[in-house]
């Protein structure tokens, strides 16, 4: 199967909505319950982490069980904006904070989740045989 489905086009959107309302939500009570008072090492985990799945999410949305180089620029670009989009929105929020390593940290996971794509597609891909 090549060509994407409207399943992973669907699973991509649902995801990116999810991050941008928890962008925007106050979370930083429940951030610092769950994290045992390390909420910086778990909010930068959890930016990286949930770009990643974004980023697998887009790759296979975009093109498919395939390696195109322009729909993973696309993809990863996707990404940054939707990262952008939200630190711009949490800017005026008096109970988020705008941050550049946010936006870094989420640029990175994704393309992180991108290359995981793109190594889930080429290990996965039949080889030919020579003789």
């Amino acid at each position: 199967m090549t060509a994407a489905s409207p399943f992973w086009r669907v699973a991509a959107v649902a995801w990116a909505a999810a991050i941008f309302i928890s962008g925007v939500l106050p979370t930083s009570s429940t951030v610092h319950a769950l994290s045992g008072g390390h909420d910086t090492f778990t909010t930068t985990a959890a930016h990286f982490a949930v770009y990643a799945l974004l980023g697998f999410l887009l790759g296979v949305a975009l093109g498919g069980w395939r390696i195109d180089a322009g729909r993973l620029a696309l993809g990863l670009a996707l990404a940054a904006a939707l990262g952008g989009v939200i630190e711009l929105a949490q800017g005026p929020l008096s109970y988020r904070d705008a941050q550049l390593v946010d936006f870094i940290v989420d640029v990175a996971g994704a393309a992180a989740g991108l290359l995981v794509f793109s190594a889930s597609v080429r290990a996965t891909r039949p080889r030919s045989r020579r003789g």
